[in-house]
């Protein structure tokens, strides 16, 4: 015989009844409800290599895509193929211009009315375009009514002068509604960029803009593990945030950050390249169109255009922005020994005794962060390393070199030095409460702030004194920020 319910465990079932319809009614709502009632999906035949994804890196339903997005539905065999894609009438249209000058041009554009995809979007918002040089175009979108960080140029030349519009190698061309660009080379009149084959996305904190191109041949992006030169332009998606990990096979990200690609157009050797200049997390997806959708959560859209008539003319145009490597000393080319702890000055000499006696050539020792007095920059474990600027002259005498490990994350202690000077001149990283702080190797941790002239020079400074106890030959910089 079934046990009577208590009065408590029956007011329990009937809570989480009410719970459950709760949960389906608000699910029913999101489904049905539209977002934006007056808006109407334009949706032609897009070919299926020209989609852009309306939900990136969701898996969504018919209903969630049509009625909550109100985006395009086709559901294809190849699950690569977005199911869920842009009509044309999403994005922005021109407000007011476009004005042309001799040296660009600019528009006011205005966000059209539809769904948004994660909130907070900007309404109105500023193009800006600057013939920079023959070969290079700038243009940039920012929003018109609040300031947003931009990265800064530091490493760009100063132009003193624009380029003589009857000189320039390219045009642009500019459509009002839905906005979008063309950029044309001018000897063929071929069409190297378009963006109207998706919509312009500016959001408090997602950011879009794809780009149509002439040609398959695709190179650049990164840091990661590329199995070809060439992309794969089959709906591959490649992250761009930097992190301290060890390369391996498949999309990751790695260390570097480089959110430039360079496009082969044809076997004349004509070529150019895209930059897009922003700090914050990002990523590209490459399709068959061929096309390219960069996506970021922050900053502006701040991208520069190079035509070459070679890849290599392309590639100097670039450097010429984000500046040339330097050249490395000869000695950096030779064998070097790293690792972790190798177990206090006694265990660093065994090593470099053995490779000796073993007539390697053995040209650069480096020290792990293990040197360090409590994990601290500009200290040396006394317990551990002692008379280590005596080894390093040693190695010298040998005509090797010393490279030395250092983090710049500055430990949050009034005894220590670095951190006093550093805080005298407030050269550090501020958050909402002062300057921020966090967890680094040696503890309670603050940050330096490079873009300040002051950190520069204090950095240098502690460096340079530094260099006066132990004559290191070179140091390996580990970045907090990226890893």
């Amino acid at each position: 015989m079934a046990r009577k319910l208590s009065t408590l465990e029956v007011l329990l079932v009937i809570f989480f009844l009410i719970v459950f319809a709760v949960d389906i009614l608000l699910l029913l709502l999101l489904l049905e409800t539209p977002t934006d009632t007056s808006f109407t999906p334009e949706c032609p035949e897009i070919p299926q290599s020209e989609r852009i994804d309306c939900t990136p890196g969701q898996v969504v339903t018919e209903d969630v895509c049509r009625w909550h997005y109100k985006c395009c539905w086709k559901l294809e065999a190849d699950v690569n193929i977005p199911p869920c894609f842009f009509p044309r009438n999403w994005g922005y249209e021109v407000s007011d211009g476009p004005t042309d000058s001799s040296t660009g041009l600019t528009a006011h554009l205005k966000r059209l009315p539809s769904p948004s995809l994660f909130g907070n979007d900007v309404n109105n918002t500023f193009f800006t375009a600057e013939f920079q040089t023959s070969n290079r175009l700038h243009f940039k979108i920012t929003d018109s009514n609040n300031v947003r960080y931009e990265v800064s140029h530091e490493n760009v030349k100063l132009l003193k002068a624009t380029a003589n519009i009857s000189n320039l190698s390219y045009q642009m061309e500019v459509t009002r509604n839905p906005f979008s660009i063309k950029i044309m080379r001018m000897s063929n009149n071929r069409v190297l960029l378009d963006t109207s084959i998706g919509p312009l996305q500016f959001a408090e904190q997602y950011l879009q803009l794809s780009f149509r191109l002439p040609s398959a041949n695709v190179y650049g992006l990164g840091e990661h593990v590329h199995q070809q030169y060439r992309h794969n332009m089959s709906w591959k998606t490649w992250p761009i945030f930097t992190r301290d990990t060890t390369p391996t096979k498949g999309m990751i990200n790695l260390y570097g950050a480089h959110t430039f690609f360079l496009c082969l157009e044809d076997s004349s050797g004509s070529s150019f390249g895209v930059f897009l200049m922003n700090s914050n997390a990002m990523e590209a997806t490459l399709q068959p169109a061929p096309a390219i959708t960069y996506r970021t959560i922050g900053g502006i859209l701040d991208f520069y255009v190079f035509l070459g008539n070679t890849p290599e003319q392309v590639v100097q145009e670039y450097l010429e922005v984000v500046g040339r490597p330097f050249m490395p000393s000869y000695w950096s080319l030779g064998f070097q020994l790293s690792r972790r702890d190798y177990g206090g000055i006694n265990g660093l000499r065994e090593v470099v005794n053995r490779n000796r006696l073993a007539e390697i050539p053995y040209d650069v020792q480096y020290s792990d962060i293990d040197y360090m007095d409590g994990k601290k920059d500009f200290t040396v474990d006394q317990g551990a390393y002692p008379g280590l600027p005596d080894f390093v002259k040693e190695l010298h005498d040998n005509g090797q070199k010393y490279v030395i490990i250092m983090n710049p994350g500055i430990l949050k202690d009034s005894g220590y030095d670095p951190y006093n000077e550093g805080s005298i001149k407030r050269i550090w990283i501020l958050g909402k409460n002062g300057f921020a702080v966090g967890k680094g190797y040696p503890g309670e941790t603050v940050f330096p702030d490079y873009s300040n002239p002051k950190c520069t020079q204090w950095w240098a400074d502690q460096f340079t004194k530094f260099h006066k106890y132990l004559e290191f030959d070179g140091v390996w910089i580990v970045s907090y920020y990226s890893s």
